[in-house]
Parts: structure tokens; C-alpha cells; sequence
């Protein structure tokens, strides 16, 4: 019945546009050299006969019932206008894809041509600079603090610092590794990164349909200003302005600005839950993924209530503007919806998101915590769970995912229109002036720190992550994402990488396959407490029973460290060789309470710049206090 109004109203306006022809038939020949009135006339005919073969369109699509015809119409046109932008941007990458040398050159070209009269630029002669070889030699490799005092000059608002573009945002890395830095961008890069992949997604799952709302889920990072009224966010930040079109995806413009958890996520459910044709979701990771449909479990009664009467919560904080903004958008109500939504919450959590939303497709997300194929078991049974693309707030995106349907971790072709790369093979990271390989010169199955160089006046960056080329599209690398060199454990210089840990982790659980679940584990060299007497690896774990409330009486601390520190003594020769000498005593394993990543997660968010909405589980613990937070939360 919702669709009615889309195809009467099409065709009316057909029906008006072949009356205004037949009409203009009957014209006298002195009547048509007005041409004011010919072209009047013209005008509404063509209008009146697209704007009404759009209506019939509409009327045949997957369309939420809560659209207005003006509503619909503005929906279909900002649709079309992303995916017609989108697909140029992504016929333009796949080509760059052939020749990325060749890409990389004529983009180092226009950065040198942007950027070498800046007073950075200037001071380090950057327009000597012509080809990749020549930036390779004359500029160092740098860290955070080469940048620094140029950050400082453009936060107080001076122009032409680091680069002659537009500075609109001063990017917040997500500080969950060290200490929080900003980097020079333009805010309107990410919904930019946004159209590419609905681009992709269109190509990628034929079944969703161009007028289907998209649910992001989202919690807006807070916003403050640097000295010279530069907005400093994190780079998942959204403003009024940039909300302003994003019709495509639900909550409205009122709810994608919210920044207090709370609330965030029950604005976001509850219009989800209005619109049963969603065909996808956009969260930045699958953790947060799992937390809301854990707080719809809670508060799903609640949903239900405001859902059928049209109401917002009272005991939600919100401002009155933005109350009423929600409840005019939320409208009178929906009790039919209600009553499925609740008939499907009362049957628990297994398979909930395809029985709320039948036609979702997919969730395009960032799946570091590991949770795809448990939440494709549980929660998103018949879903996709699609791990979309690489980013960094240094630049984003560096790379994309083509492939979201493949076992395995995913692997991102390289975007060589954005961002100049750089590779520093693992062995050599330690380095004082390490050789670097260029994005033609890399081989299948090496290992690199990645660096990165971008328009925004960061160049040769080393941000810290590790990767393996994992093949070519066409001549571009595929890489997976591996460890970040933060995450390294190394007291005496052993360098054990996160994935020795985790294998070590994973072969000591194998005895109680089916009975636990690993949710979450995180590690910490002891000399970071005061009090310790030997030097060790921390390991902290919070596992969960399967068939029971507590965990099987043969599974200890004692006994996992022991297999642990074996798993690790196995698999990397340098750290046995260490304890072998006496350097290293074994592996401690500490087994947490339930919640206990929780409180650290909490903890880090309250003492740190951290933002929630970039907030990533660290694998290092690199602060005594984070340890004891942990210990706290430990079981004896």
C-alpha cells in the first residue's frame, strides 16, 4: 500500500505531460513565436514526464514506508548523484591499478607542485624533488615528531605551513597504540572514501536496490578547536554540514551528531528498527557491531514503545532541538512494525539481524577484534560481514577490499591515486636509515613496515603498521594487515610480533575446543611494574564457557603459561635462545573476570585523548596503570 503513492503520483504526472503535448499540438503558429510560453511549456512537460517516470521507478523498489514523494525524490537523486561520482572514482582507480608506478610518480608531481612553497616546503627544498628516486634520497624517513612544531603553527590558524590546500580538520589518531597525534586533512576526504565504496558495494551485491537506506551505526566522536578555530575530531567525526546529505543512510541528520553512547545507539536502533527494507550497515568496527545489538537486547522494550507511539525516551539526555528534530523525523508512529520487531526480540539474539531486516546484505566494517565469522554464526546469520577497507588517520583509504566474500583475512589492493607508499622489509626496521622498496619493487610473501606520503604535508610518515603482499591486482600489491610495530614484544631485543602470540595463544586452547570461547587477550612486558623481579611477557585472557557458567576446573593459569610460553619458545628461536640464557623467565598468564576488557577499554577512554568511535582493543599494554587495571580485573 506504501508504494501506492509513488505510482499514482507517476502517473499523473505522465498522464500531465501527455495532456501539456496534446496541448501544445493545438498551438496557433503566432502563439509559438512567443517563446517565453514555448519554453515554459516545454520545460514543464519534460519535468513533469521525468519527475513522473521516476515515481514509477520508485514504486517498483525496496522503499522504508516513512518517505514522503519529496523525500523519496530526494533520496533517489543524491543516490544516483554518489553512485554516478562513485563509479568515475572507482573506474579511475582500477585503471591507476595497471601503471601504479606511473600513479605514484604524477602524484608525488602534484604534491611537490601543491606543497614546495609552504613554509615547510621551503625549508626542505622539496621543489629540488622531481621523481620518487630523487624524494627517496633527499628526504629523510620521519616520525610524528618531525612534524610536530608545523602541526602547531597550523592549529594556530596559519596558512600555508605544511600545505597551500584547505585545512578543515586536524585529524585525531585514535592514541590506542601511544599518545594521541593530529594530521592535517579535509574533512569532506572521508564521505569522499564513503561514495567509492557504495560504488563498489553496488557492483559487489546486485540484490540491494538503489532506494534502500543503508543503517550507520555511529557514535560522533567530540569536537574541539585548536587555537586558531581549526576543528581537532577524530577522522569518523561528523559535522552538521556534512550530514546534511547523507540521506542514504539512517538515523537522520539529528542522530548521526550524537556523542554520547546512550543515547547514540538507541537513536540508532530506533530508526532502524523503523525501516524493514535496510539492505546494509556501515560500523566502523564488528565490536561495536556486537555491543548495539547487545544494547537492543536490553533495551529493545523500550525501542518498541517509542517505535509504535512516535515517542522519544525521556530519560534520554537530549537537547530540546535535537528531541524535536528526532520526533518530527520519527513521525506518528509505526504499531505494525512494532509488534514484528518485538515478536522478533522475544525470540533472542541467534539470526536477529536478518529476521529484523530480510533484505540486509551485508555490513561493511573494519573486523580488527577478529569477530566475523562468530557474529556470521550468531547475530548476523545470512549476513555478509564484509571487512571493506584499510584506513589509518594518516590516510584514508590505503587500501580497498575486492573481494568481501573470501575465507581468511582480508586482503586491501593499495590505493596509489591517494597515497605515495613506501616499504621497509621487517628485517631492516630497525635500522637507522633502512632502504625503502617502492610499490612496483615489492615481492609476494615479504613482510614491510609500511610508510606513507600525502598532500596534506606528511611525507615518508612511518605510522607503524606491518603487512604482507599477499599478491597483485593487475600490477598493484594486495597486502594484509598484520601487527602494528607498536604491538612488538621486545625486552632484549627479541621481537616477538603479535602473531606468534596469537599462535601461541591459539594452540594452548586447542584441549578445550567447544567448551571455551577466546573473546579477548592483550599482552605487557613485566618491567613496565615496578614491583616485578623477573623480566616476562604478561598475557591477559577472558575466556568464555560455552556449556557452563565457569570455566573447566583443568584450565589454570599455570597450565596455560606453560603451554603458552612453550607455543612461544617453538614458533620464534630469539626469545627460547633468551630464555634459554636466563634473560627471559617464562610467560605469565593471567586469566580475567568477565567484563574485564570492558573496564579497560573504559579506563583507557577516560585517561587517554582516545576517541570511542576509532577506538581499537590494544594488543600491548604500554602504560603501568593499563596493566593494573588489568590485574584488578583478574581472577586469583
Amino acid at each position: 500500500m506504501a508504494k501506492t503513492k509513488y505510482l499514482v503520483s507517476g502517473l499523473l504526472l505522465v498522464g500531465v505531460s501527455v495532456g501539456l503535448v496534446y496541448t501544445g499540438t493545438a498551438i496557433t503558429p503566432r502563439e509559438l513565436l512567443s517563446l517565453p510560453v514555448v519554453f515554459f511549456g516545454v520545460t514543464v512537460t519534460l519535468l513533469s514526464l521525468a519527475i513522473g517516470l521516476v515515481l514509477l521507478f520508485i514504486s517498483t523498489q525496496r522503499i522504508a514506508n516513512h518517505h514522503t514523494i519529496l523525500s523519496a525524490l530526494r533520496l533517489f537523486v543524491l543516490r544516483y548523484y554518489r553512485l554516478y561520482v562513485g563509479t568515475k572514482a572507482l573506474r579511475r582507480m582500477r585503471a591507476s591499478f595497471k601503471k601504479p608506478r606511473a600513479t605514484q610518480e604524477r602524484l608525488l608531481q602534484d604534491i611537490i607542485r601543491t606543497n614546495k612553497d609552504t613554509v615547510y616546503g621551503r625549508q626542505f627544498k622539496l621543489g629540488d624533488i622531481k621523481f620518487l628516486e630523487d624524494f627517496s634520497k633527499k628526504h629523510p624517513i620521519a616520525d610524528y615528531s618531525r612534524y610536530e612544531q608545523f602541526v602547531a603553527r597550523v592549529a594556530k590558524g596559519q596558512k600555508n605551513v605544511m600545505t597551500t590546500k584547505r585545512v578543515t580538520r586536524l585529524t585525531k589518531t585514535s592514541g590506542t597504540t601511544g599518545k594521541s597525534k593530529l594530521i592535517p586533512q579535509e574533512e569532506y576526504d572521508v564521505d569522499q572514501m564513503l561514495i567509492v565504496l557504495e560504488a563498489l558495494q553496488h557492483e559487489l551485491f546486485p540484490n540491494v536496490q538503489p532506494m534502500q537506506e543503508m543503517w550507520k551505526i555511529h557514535c560522533n566522536p567530540t569536537e574541539a578547536s585548536s587555537e586558531g578555530g581549526i576543528p581537532m575530531a577524530a577522522t569518523t567525526s561528523l559535522n552538521p554540514s556534512m550530514v546534511k546529505n547523507m540521506v542514504i543512510y539512517t538515523p537522520p541528520a539529528a542522530g548521526k551528531i550524537l556523542s554520547t553512547l546512550h543515547e547514540a545507539f538507541y537513536v540508532d536502533l530506533l530508526f532502524a528498527l523503523r525501516d524493514k527494507e535496510l539492505s546494509s550497515s556501515l560500523v566502523f568496527f564488528t565490536s561495536t557491531l556486537k555491543e548495539i545489538i547487545r544494547f537492543l537486547d536490553v533495551h529493545w522494550r523500550d525501542l518498541v514503545e517509542d517505535l509504535s507511539s512516535g515517542s522519544l525516551n525521556q530519560e534520554l539526555e537530549l537537547d530540546p532541538d535535537t528531541r524535536a528534530s528526532l520526533l518530527k523525523a520519527l513521525g506518528s508512529g509505526d504499531t505494525q512494525r512494532a509488534i514484528e520487531v518485538q515478536n522478533e526480540c522475544e525470540k533472542g539474539l541467534d539470526g536477529i539481524m536478518k529476521r529484523l531486516w530480510p533484505n540486509m546484505e551485508f555490513v561493511s566494517t573494519i573486523d580488527l577484534p577478529g569477530l566475523r565469522h562468530s557474529l556470521k554464526k550468531s547475530i548476523a546469520k545470512g549476513v555478509e560481514i564484509y571487512c571493506s577497507m584499510y584506513a589509518c588517520s594518516e590516510g584514508c583509504p590505503v587500501g580497498i577490499n575486492f573481494r568481501p566474500f573470501d575465507e581468511g583475512a582480508p586482503e586491501f589492493t593499495l590505493n596509489p591515486l591517494r597515497l605515495i607508499f613506501e616499504f621497509i622489509k621487517v628485517d631492516d626496521m630497525e635500522e637507522p636509515d633502512p632502504p625503502t622498496y617502492f610499490i612496483d619493487e615489492v615481492e609476494v610473501g615479504q613482510r614491510y613496515e609500511l610508510l606513507l606520503s600525502q598532500i596534506h604535508g606528511i611525507y615518508r610518515f612511518r605510522f607503524g603498521d606491518v603487512i604482507e603482499v599477499s599478491g597483485f591486482h593487475d600490477n598493484c600489491p594486495k597486502v594484509k594487515v598484520l601487527y602494528r610495530k607498536a604491538s612488538l614484544l621486545s625486552i632484549f631485543g627479541e621481537k616477538v610480533d603479535q602473531l606468534v602470540v596469537t599462535e601461541a595463544v591459539d594452540r594452548s586452547l586447542i584441549p578445550w575446543a567447544g567448551q571455551i570461547t577466546l573473546l579477548h587477550f592483550c599482552v605487557a612486558e613485566s618491567p613496565l611494574l615496578e614491583e616485578s623481579r623477573s623480566s616476562h611477557y604478561i598475557i591477559f585472557l577472558e575466556l568464555k564457557s560455552e556449556n557452563a557458567n565457569t570455566l573447566p576446573d583443568d584450565l589454570t593459569n599455570e597450565i596455560l603459561s606453560q603451554d603458552i610460553h612453550k607455543g612461544i619458545c617453538h614458533l620464534h628461536a630469539v626469545y627460547q635462545d633468551c630464555c634459554d640464557s636466563g634473560e627471559l623467565a617464562p610467560a605469565k598468564v593471567h586469566i580475567t573476570k568477565p567484563g574485564a576488557f570492558v573496564q579497560l577499554r573504559d579506563y583507557i577512554l577516560r585517561n587517554t585523548g582516545a576517541a570511542r568511535a576509532q577506538f581499537k582493543m590494544p594488543k600491548k599494554l604500554r602504560r603501568a596503570d593499563f596493566v593494573e587495571v588489568m590485574l584488578q580485573n583478574s581472577m586469583k
